[in-house]
């Protein structure tokens, strides 16, 4: 599962292709449990330490900010301490900011202007959510008792211009957010429906469908057990074998939601090949009538003056379509 190249300058190059915003909004000190910092921790620790995803390419928006103040209940419930910043034990500050509306807002519309069509976005989202009407419209708590709207995210995330955006949520409600922010190129995993609670793990403080999940991708629990989740075992655990793992090992009241458009696109997307810069590439033999025809990711053929992500092209004498 690591990544191995011949070349580290061009791994490194490749890498700057694949950027992820990890986000715990906390809501306040009394709901701001540790198994949201757990679970943040374990992701990052996995992105940076199995997948060796270079540091400057992940934003961290953690409760507080890391600031002395105690934001945090412990999971023992024995009191609060102050979120720890360094979050894989290398002893330096991994927090870049706090989980606030306007802050998280500030990140994303940044990152969008900075991102170009070679790019790949991953964005989790851990902590507490809520509905206005236990049914499609869905909010994550962020600092100081903020909310940000399934609506406004998806306003927010129409304005990239991305290869890919791949989203996982862990939040109460998170079912909501899929029919807002489906779209094409777009990977979307949430722990529950948009009228039901997520809950925690019973046995360790984590919560429990973005444990298994991060589990799949790490290929290892949290204490280094291995997991299998490869299920066509071609070496890498795709977002739709993610999230497969992570629904058949979910033990509690929970109705995980999943959603890819075009659907094989979470069978192709791993970190590994978005880190690797092969991410999505398949060829497909396909008849010989119009080797100059252009298909989108949604199926509908387009002139090849589009310059879309899915080509026909000439290969060895056969025609390919080459889907990236």
């Amino acid at each position: 599962m690591q990544l191995a190249t011949g070349n580290g300058y061009a791994e490194d190059r490749n890498a700057d292709h694949l950027y992820a915003i990890i986000v715990n909004g906390g809501r306040n000190r009394l709901t701001n449990h540790e198994r949201y910092w757990n679970d943040c921790a374990f992701l990052y620790r996995t992105l940076r330490q199995t997948y060796h995803m270079p540091k400057r390419n992940i934003t961290i928006l953690m409760s507080d900010g890391g600031a002395a103040n105690e934001d945090m209940l412990r999971a023992d419930g024995r009191g609060f301490i102050s979120s720890p910043v360094d979050l894989d034990g290398d002893g330096l500050s991994d927090v870049d900011y706090a989980a606030t509306k306007q802050t998280l807002i500030y990140v994303l519309a940044n990152m969008s202007n900075s991102l170009g069509s070679d790019d790949h976005l991953f964005l989790y989202f851990i902590d507490h959510g809520g509905s206005d009407d236990d049914n499609e419209n869905s909010f994550i708590w962020l600092w100081n008792e903020e909310r940000l709207n399934d609506y406004t995210l998806a306003s927010i995330l129409n304005m990239y211009k991305v290869a890919t955006i791949n989203i996982l949520m862990g939040q109460c409600y998170s079912g909501g957010f899929v029919a807002d922010l489906m779209r094409e190129g777009r990977i979307i995993a949430t722990a529950c429906s948009s009228s039901e609670q997520s809950w925690t793990c019973p046995d360790r403080p984590y919560d429990e469908f973005v444990y298994h999940w991060t589990c799949a991708v790490n290929g290892a629990d949290e204490t280094g057990n291995p997991v299998y989740a490869d299920i066509n075992g071609d070496g890498d655990v795709s977002m739709r074998e993610a999230f497969l793992y992570a629904q058949a090992h979910d033990r509690l009241h929970e109705t995980p939601q999943y959603g890819s458009w075009p659907e094989q696109l979470g069978e192709q997307w791993s970190f590994s090949q978005a880190l690797s810069g092969t991410l999505g590439i398949r060829e497909i033999e396909v008849s010989d009538e119009n080797p100059m025809e252009v298909w989108t990711l949604s199926g509908q053929r387009r002139s090849q003056a589009d310059g879309h992500a899915v080509y026909i092209q000439r290969k060895g004498g056969k025609t390919k379509k080459i889907i990236r």
